[in-house]
């Protein structure tokens, strides 16, 4: 008997259910219509943007799917089935999933260097969806850059490409199919996931499902992608009074490019993730249910090598970089198990925000969890081939 109490006006998308309790996001029935035309549809690749693998959308746990053209029930409940259970006793080593600082601010602008910027003029020219020139346009990550190409491919290879993306060459952060140009507002809201970047057709939604782009003149340069493939900017909160009556960035704004341009567009895997993490920031409810069943995982960070003269409270801070919520540095590297659950902080209990959530759940995918068998098969054949070679006797 499901314990969710869902305030008028909004319906409630249960992702986990833990005895009576359940992760859900709880989402304004206006926001949604405002987003898609398919409400229900929108739900489904809400779930898949958070979960990482295909689903159907019940209105009973377990019981048959529902169809995706409807409209939701005031105050309903909806649950998003996944075909294959997602496992919450196994996954990937910490150490490879989570390295990241927080500090609350957005990223400075043209991290990433010359070449990371070099594509992006090349291929957006301008601000995506303003049309301001290049001097007032950002290098803007989707994926933040301080965390790193490691880091960066662990999400890639955890996340199942539903949309059947070529990711194999998808290595280093500044890739430019991680970033986009945007002008510096954009970029403070899309760092706080005020904003969201919706890329469509995807797996589940087509261009027709999300209201039609909101119209703005284009500089001669630029266009719209040829292949009809939308870009869409929207607003996962209102927007700020100012901002939607001078109509500066406003909702459903398509993305355009420069024209005859053959570099690659941003990819959608990763937009996908993103669109998921700023649905859990502000929509999440019930994380409580994740942190009892396994701790979030907390790798070391590396820090700076500290310069001579400071105390060393001030060296620990040297490794701080720009990112999107409060700042904090993991601990731990213990392999998570069923019984222990994931390395922790050693002060306390760690908080969870939403990257812990996405990382967890794309790290417990059927697809996460071959690789890290992969993994340990690999490691078991290379320690004995390693014993093989070591001469036996006392030393």
């Amino acid at each position: 008997m499901s314990t969710i109490v869902v305030p008028a006006g909004h319906v409630a998308l249960v992702l986990l259910e833990v005895g009576n309790s359940s992760f859900y996001l709880e989402i304004p029935i206006a926001k949604i219509n405002s987003l898609c035309l398919k409400p229900r549809k929108y739900l489904l690749y809400i779930g898949s943007c958070v979960l990482g693998v295909d689903g159907i959308l019940a209105r009973v746990r377990d019981d048959v799917e529902i169809n995706t053209d409807g409209g939701l029930d005031d105050q309903g409940i909806y649950y998003y089935v996944v075909a294959e259970d997602i496992d919450l006793a196994s996954a990937i080593d910490p150490d490879v999933i989570k390295a990241r600082t927080h500090s609350g601010t957005p990223s400075e602008p043209g991290t990433g260097g010359d070449s990371f910027r070099h594509g992006l003029d090349e291929r957006d020219f301008l601000c995506l969806w303003t049309g301001l020139p290049p001097q007032y346009a950002e290098g803007i990550h989707i994926l933040p850059h301080h965390l790193g190409s490691n880091w960066f491919r662990v999400i890639i290879d955890n996340r199942p490409c539903l949309d059947r993306e070529d990711v194999k060459t998808l290595n280093d952060v500044d890739d430019i199919r991680n970033g986009f140009l945007a002008n510096r507002f954009i970029h403070t809201e899309f760092e706080l996931w005020q904003v969201a970047i919706l890329k469509t057709p995807n797996h589940i939604l087509t261009t027709d499902d999300v209201p039609p782009r909101h119209n703005r003149d284009l500089a001669e340069d630029v266009d719209y992608p040829p292949d009809g493939t939308r870009f869409t900017l929207q607003w996962l909160v209102d927007a700020p009074a100012v901002v939607t009556a001078l109509q500066i960035v406003p909702n459903n704004n398509d993305a355009a490019f420069k024209k005859r341009t053959r570099k690659p567009k941003p990819s959608a895997l990763l937009l996908h993730y993103n669109y998921g993490a700023a649905a859990v920031k502000h929509w999440g409810k019930g994380i409580d249910v994740l942190r009892k069943r396994v701790k979030p995982p907390r790798p070391s960070i590396p820090v700076a090598a500290p310069a001579p003269g400071p105390s060393k409270g001030s060296a620990s801070k040297t490794g701080a970089a720009h990112g999107r919520s409060r700042a904090r540095a993991g601990a731990g590297h213990a392999r998570p198990t069923a019984e222990a659950g994931m390395s922790v902080e050693p002060e306390g209990e760690a908080e969870w925000d939403e990257d812990d959530v996405m990382l967890f759940f794309w790290a417990n995918t059927p697809a996460a969890r071959e690789r890290l068998r992969q993994q340990d098969e690999e490691n078991t054949q290379r320690m004995e081939r390693w014993r093989e070679g070591v001469p036996q006797g006392s030393v």
